[in-house]
């Protein structure tokens, strides 16, 4: 058996839990039958589905993110860091085990809740719910398991309290879509019709495996086992297939907004969330120089990925809004075409000033200047420069508000600067190059 698997039941389970939990969950099964007097079966299925939410959603959730922030808070992170278990093992034996009660909880709800929605004459439904349920339950639990081992590289109060607020906005972002799914009888997704229920249960299933991932690929990083870089580019590319397949018209035009669009999403964030030492770099650059292409790419870090990712899209978005007429209500027409290919641009740019703070040899806080510096850029100067009325100067300090080659030619230029401003950083902070 999967020891970290038998040591989490060990912590989870004992004689007192395993007999509390069925007698209160008896007893509020009862007060609910109690006080249905007409129609007790529908009563017992929305109790039983909702604590099994409870327990299932919530302290399951709860559980299998504190199975990686109880061993920080304990001081025992290191010694699990130094243990002989691979990356999977160590992530499905923290997620079964530490959610192994929320889930025998779980599981007594469904053995009242199931039987009651058969009687209720909801025997179509019943299995589907029970299986969306389930698959919700993992792919909280193990999102949560992610989002902890990401914020465990932090460490300090962050690592500590930003797990259930990080989930907390995850799920305000993805309730308008689920909600706009939930409607109707039928779901469109490229061009096919779907029953509902059947595309929500599917939805869960790939958003669950997306997790899992996620997570094994986050203790992958933790325990510092080096892996190519094709994870969070995936993720990108699963993110943007899903998300542009509910486009009513003009399938190629929105893939290629949507994919730019969360490809430039998931850079800016690997990029801030991600730390970017010098030796890392140096490891890559010297893997480089000895042309061993494999080693290099499994010291790069994520944002690399959907930085390159972002580049396809943004032709793609290009070739659609040159090709599109005026009966789109929303044609940009060629005078706005180049302008993906500007923000991937600008994306590099942005890397490069990023990099060039992580190099500074006497910086402290390099995230905290390069957001500053992102701010000034993208937000404070525009404002500055088109409240004065200088239009001119506008368009060359925010290349995206030129249009067309003017938009392009200037980022090119701020690209060329950032990447001139890195290469003087890289040489002045390595030793001998002074």
């Amino acid at each position: 058996m999967n020891p970290e698997f038998r040591r989490q039941l060990w912590l989870q389970f004992s004689a007192t839990r395993l007999a509390v939990l069925p007698i209160l969950l008896m007893a509020c099964f009862v007060a609910v039958y109690l006080s249905s007097e007409e129609q007790p079966a529908p009563a017992l299925a929305v109790a039983g589905a909702v604590l099994f939410a409870v327990l299932v959603g919530g302290m399951g959730t709860l559980a299998a993110g504190a199975s990686v922030m109880d061993e920080i808070t304990d001081r025992t992170w290191d010694q699990q860091r130094m243990s002989a278990m691979q990356p999977w093992a160590m992530t499905w034996g923290k997620l079964a085990g530490a959610s192994a009660y929320g889930w025998y909880g779980g599981a007594l709800c469904l053995l009242v809740a199931l039987p009651a929605a058969w009687m209720a004459e909801h025997r179509g439904l019943a299995p589907m719910l029970a299986l969306a349920g389930v698959l919700s339950g993992v792919f909280l639990q193990a999102l949560m398991m992610a989002v902890n081992l990401q914020l465990a590289k932090t460490g300090g109060r962050l690592a500590r309290r930003s797990g259930v607020l990080a989930l907390l906005l995850l799920f305000m972002w993805a309730l308008g879509p689920l909600l706009g799914t939930l409607r109707g009888l039928s779901v469109i997704w490229w061009s096919l019709s779907f029953d509902r229920l059947d595309f929500t249960v599917a939805s869960l299933a790939l958003f669950a495996l997306c997790a899992l991932g996620a997570a094994w690929r986050s203790m992958a990083e933790v325990l510092a086992v080096r892996q190519l870089p094709w994870g969070w580019p995936g993720l990108a590319l699963v993110a943007t297939l899903y998300l542009a397949g509910f486009a009513p018209s003009q399938p190629w035009a929105v893939l290629g907004a949507v994919g730019l669009g969360t490809c430039t999403l998931f850079t800016y964030f690997a990029l801030l969330a991600e730390p970017q030492p010098r030796p890392q770099w140096q490891r890559v650059a010297t893997r480089l120089s000895a042309h061993q292409w494999r080693a290099a790419l499994l010291q790069l870090p994520r944002w690399p990925g959907t930085l390159v990712l972002a580049l396809p899209f943004a032709v793609l978005t290009a070739l659609t809004l040159s090709q599109q007429d005026a009966r789109l209500p929303w044609a940009w027409g060629e005078h706005f075409a180049l302008q993906a290919l500007a923000l991937v641009l600008i994306m590099a740019r942005d890397c490069a000033l990023a990099l060039c703070f992580a190099f500074a040899p006497k910086s402290r806080r390099p995230l905290l200047a390069f957001v500053v510096l992102m701010v000034v850029l993208h937000g404070l100067l525009p404002w500055l420069l088109g409240s004065a009325g200088s239009n001119l100067l506008l368009r060359v300090a925010q290349p995206l508000l030129a249009g067309g080659a003017l938009s392009l030619a200037i980022a090119t230029v701020h690209l060329a600067v950032a990447l001139g401003v890195l290469r003087w950083r890289w040489l002045t902070s390595t030793p001998g190059q002074r």
